[in-house]
């Protein structure tokens, strides 16, 4: 991990630290053989896809002050077999992490997936 990286991570309490860290960790090997990942300081997250737009961004990891966003910026148009995805708008939808217990790897890696062919198949 790279220093920027570390830096943003320590903005943080160690408990939303180790939480973050987790989800970049799944998400990052998923997404950024094929896609762009950058820091968006401003609005204090992470986010993956081909550009810095609504239309060209997959997902982001969203640091909170008790918790974690995982969000997805068409996550209404992807499956989530496990309906853990929350929101009602058009199009975005995340997953707030509290604690690293509640991580189902397989669940999160499958939405991820989900989202790039989504991403990918809406672009093509």
């Amino acid at each position: 991990m790279d220093k920027e990286l570390k830096e943003f991570f320590g903005m943080f309490s160690p408990q939303v630290s180790v939480i973050a860290i987790e989800l970049f960790n799944l998400a990052s090997p998923i997404l950024t053989p094929t896609k762009k990942m950058w820091l968006d300081k401003p609005d204090k997250l992470i986010a993956f896809g081909t550009e810095k737009t609504m239309k060209g961004e997959i997902c982001y990891i969203k640091p909170l002050k008790d918790s974690v966003n995982l969000g997805f910026f068409h996550g209404a148009n992807i499956l989530d077999s496990d309906n853990l995805l929350i929101g009602t708008g058009k199009s975005l939808r995340h997953i707030k992490f509290r604690n690293i217990e509640k991580i189902n790897h397989d669940a999160i890696k499958s939405i991820i997936e989900n989202a790039l062919t989504e991403h990918n198949n809406r672009l093509s």
